[in-house]
């Protein structure tokens, strides 16, 4: 009997043994598994945060002059009827293009030449003050447009958009005519890569 509870005693023993190193045989694959895993969602989660971030710096900055003035008064005219129609055609220009804000100066023309778009889109327009010395409305300009996430409209002057495109990173383009009011610039900002304009036309030439 001694001999025959030895034994059971002896297999119950071994069993025991054999069941503890196969959990924890089995427990330790899980828990590299499971490591494993954390660490791939860890990883994957850091690479993934700096292309949301650049992809967030992205953004393409619209620029156009003032549409057509009236001729009178000489200080601050309006938008002219031919200025006005211009004025709309931005909607149609820009109707596939996400905007978060509108940039004019304190001159009628500019603000008016934005309203339209202003209006469907139901955005306000942020005036930036266009004083001397010129460096500095410019500056302004460059600050208020990194100072909002998303794509900005400006409606400048001819002596103005140049500076403007050039002081933002884009490349140096010709004088804009006196005559010539139909030209858009669209200037693309990519976080750590150099700015590409590209020149169209809207509305009626």
């Amino acid at each position: 009997m001694a001999v025959g509870r030895s034994l059971s005693h002896f297999r119950f023993h071994v069993f025991t043994r054999m069941l503890k190193r196969t959990t924890e045989h089995y427990m330790g694959i899980n828990i590299k598994r499971l490591s494993l895993l954390t660490g791939l969602i860890i990883l994957t989660c850091l690479s993934l945060a700096p292309i949301s971030q650049a992809h967030a710096e992205n953004r393409l900055i619209i620029l156009v002059r003032h549409a057509e003035k009236a001729d009178t008064p000489a200080n601050d005219p309006q938008l002219s009827p031919k200025g006005e129609m211009r004025a709309t055609s931005l909607i149609t220009a820009l109707n596939r293009t996400p905007l978060s804000q509108l940039i004019a100066t304190q001159y009628l023309r500019t603000q008016q030449t934005l309203t339209p778009i202003a209006e469907a889109r139901h955005l306000p327009v942020t005036i930036v003050e266009a004083a001397k010395p010129m460096e500095e409305h410019i500056q302004q300009i460059v600050e208020q447009v990194h100072a909002v996430q998303g794509n900005t409209l400006i409606a400048g002057h001819s002596n103005t958009v140049p500076l403007i495109i050039k002081a933002l990173g884009g490349p140096e383009i010709q004088a804009i005519g006196e005559e010539d009011y139909s030209q858009l610039f669209l200037l693309s900002l990519n976080d750590g890569q150099p700015a590409s304009l590209i020149s169209t036309r809207y509305g009626q030439e």
